[in-house]
């Protein structure tokens, strides 16, 4: 099931000033056009398998193509520390940006690291088409396959 993350009315700065950023976000000033960002959640079978993480861009329902969205993968370390790696996809004519990373879930975690989730956001700076579009983010979990089933990805241990 996708994940959904659209603009409430909210603007960015109002969020940040209220403490950060929590779930789906989306906004920018007053008279800018709804977008929707889609994520789903990724389950990895093979920690060092390709790991492909994408989202999905409209505007009242259809595709926005041709745009930058940005793909953060969610890294944890030792104290709860949080890093992020990040990605730059150009959306397709399906509204669908998505970046591929060799080594995958693996590759991805410094030692003593795991991956947790990823985030999209699209933040446009300049009108598109003549239009301001809004800002907008959304996350979905990215789980591990183990014996015992699907859960948290491992964290990373030295080689």
């Amino acid at each position: 099931m996708p994940t959904t993350g659209r603009r409430r009315g909210i603007g960015l700065l109002a969020l940040l000033l209220a403490g950060g950023l929590v779930g789906p976000l989306s906004g920018c000033s007053d008279g800018c056009a709804d977008t929707v960002l889609q994520v789903s959640p990724v389950e990895v079978d093979d920690v060092t398998a390709p790991l492909t993480v994408s989202a999905r861009l409209t505007r009242d329902g259809r595709p926005v193509a041709g745009v930058t969205v940005k793909l953060a993968v969610a890294v944890v370390g030792p104290n709860n520390a949080h890093s992020e790696a990040l990605f730059h996809a150009t959306t397709d004519a399906d509204g669908r940006a998505s970046v591929t990373r060799p080594g995958g879930v693996a590759r991805l975690s410094p030692t003593n690291h795991q991956v947790t989730e990823y985030s999209a956001y699209f933040q446009p700076m300049n009108k598109i088409d003549g239009e301001h579009l809004c800002w907008s983010s959304v996350s979905a979990p990215i789980t591990c396959r183990t014996a015992a089933g699907a859960g948290p990805c491992p964290v990373r241990t030295a080689t």
